[in-house]
């Protein structure tokens, strides 16, 4: 672990992270990159925390976006930029202009149940990242779900994104960010995610951190990072 310090800037943002359960201001591995037995390990110590949006800076860092601690002195000017834009948005959101539902995946998923739904609430261009909200139901109850952004090696921003799919040599993905859903396994969050640059044209997962198996998805959607 590692415990990011201050910067005194007296910009009003409280840090966390990803993961739900962890302590402001610390880093623990991404479940996806650890075995799953330590993934499973590290899910089962999580508390569960109410909806809030979230600016997410890679699998192992994302920030509350609220008043408390500064933003961690390691931020470059352009993240500082982008949560900053991030934070106007949440608070003083312009309407979504495409929602997109979230839908029961192919044979190569599980089906959650009859009620299991969501949607993806987006921009469809924004400046150095991808601004959503995503909403949640008919889950199991107080259980986490990893969220990912999935690319194709024929479509737009697959390369743009960080990690390879394990046993393909070109497709890639991005688990941006685990949630936790509430008693009546519902979830509603918005999320900043700081991307690359360019044109994607990407799949939106809802995988069970049991298994690891898609249980919710969207099918390929565009949208631009500037």
């Amino acid at each position: 672990m590692r415990l990011h310090p201050g910067d005194p800037t007296g910009t009003t943002f409280r840090v966390t992270l990803p993961h739900p359960g962890q302590v402001p201001g610390r880093l623990l591995p991404s479940p996806m990159t650890l075995k799953p037995l330590l993934a499973f390990s590290l899910l089962a110590l999580a508390a569960r925390l109410p909806a809030a949006d979230t600016v997410v800076f890679g699998e192992h860092h994302g920030y509350l976006v609220g008043p408390g601690a500064p933003p961690p002195g390691w931020m470059d000017p352009a993240q500082k930029k982008f949560l900053k834009a991030c934070a106007a948005d949440f608070a003083l959101p312009a309407p979504f202009e495409v929602t997109d539902p979230l839908v029961d995946p192919p044979a190569w998923g599980r089906t959650a149940g009859p009620k299991a739904a969501g949607t993806i609430r987006f921009h469809p261009a924004f400046a150095q990242g991808f601004v959503c909200h995503v909403a949640l139901e008919g889950l199991l109850p107080d259980h986490s779900y990893i969220l990912t952004l999935n690319g194709n090696p024929a479509l737009a921003g697959n390369d743009l994104l960080p990690l390879l799919v394990p046993g393909m040599d070109k497709e890639r993905y991005y688990d941006f960010q685990v949630v936790k859903t509430d008693g009546e396994g519902r979830f509603d969050g918005g999320f900043g995610i700081y991307l690359r640059k360019g044109q994607y044209d990407v799949r939106c997962y809802v995988k069970d951190t049991a298994d690891f198996k898609i249980v919710l998805y969207q099918d390929y959607f565009p949208f631009e990072v500037r």
